[in-house]
């Protein structure tokens, strides 16, 4: 979320980690955080560690990996912050962890997190990589756990996205949008596609779109 800057301060809630984080935005307090079960979270971290594979760990502001590559260093550079190193589980805050990530080792993780029957769900979150999660986090779950804060009915929400992990909240979602760049399936499951990209200002464009048919 680094890159949006002071565009954050547009919004009045930040719904993080796949639906399990929620920040208040003028205030920072956080809402509600869910963390990953401290056994799971020792298991994979002690298992990509032992067959080095690459593993982010997020932990409120930390931001921690175990190697670096060159992938890595760009997407670092970009953000203009870098990454904690860690080389062992005592080195993280493992009963505070709020999820994982892993990139090009994925499906290796994915089936050990199945095989050994991990309390963490997973998640692709674009073609390269997933998120590993506490179980029953969603987008969708988040956004309900938001609106039992708010006046507002799940009829009153446009849920936008592009990849697996938004395809929930795009079917629940009184009106689900797809992005251009969409996977098929996911323009499958959405009421419009969007004619841009979502790094086009495709928020702006159907809040301009579906206000000016309100109107």
């Amino acid at each position: 979320m680094l890159p949006l800057g002071d565009v954050s301060d547009c919004a009045d809630y930040l719904l993080l980690n796949n639906g399990g984080k929620l920040v208040e935005t003028g205030s920072g307090r956080v809402l509600f955080r869910e963390r990953i079960d401290p056994v799971s979270a020792r298991q994979l971290v002690e298992f990509c560690l032992h067959h080095d594979y690459l593993l982010h760990v997020l932990a409120g502001p930390l931001w921690a990996v175990n190697k670096e590559n060159d992938s890595l260093r760009e997407y670092a550079d970009q953000l203009g912050v870098w990454p904690s190193r860690f080389q062992h589980c005592d080195q993280l805050p493992l009963d505070d962890i709020e999820g994982f990530t892993v990139t090009q080792d994925w499906k290796p993780v994915w089936e050990f997190v199945r095989r050994k029957g991990l309390a963490l769900s997973v998640t692709p979150s674009d073609p390269t990589s997933v998120d590993i999660m506490a179980p029953g986090i969603s987008k969708w779950n988040g956004i309900c756990r938001l609106l039992s804060l708010l006046p507002v009915q799940p009829f009153r929400i446009i849920a936008v996205g592009d990849y697996d992990n938004d395809i929930e909240m795009i079917k629940n979602s009184d009106i689900g949008v797809a992005v251009a760049n969409a996977r098929p399936h996911v323009k499958g499951a959405a009421d419009y596609v969007s004619p841009f990209c979502n790094n086009e200002d495709t928020v702006a464009h159907i809040v301009a779109h579906f206000f000016e048919e309100i109107q």
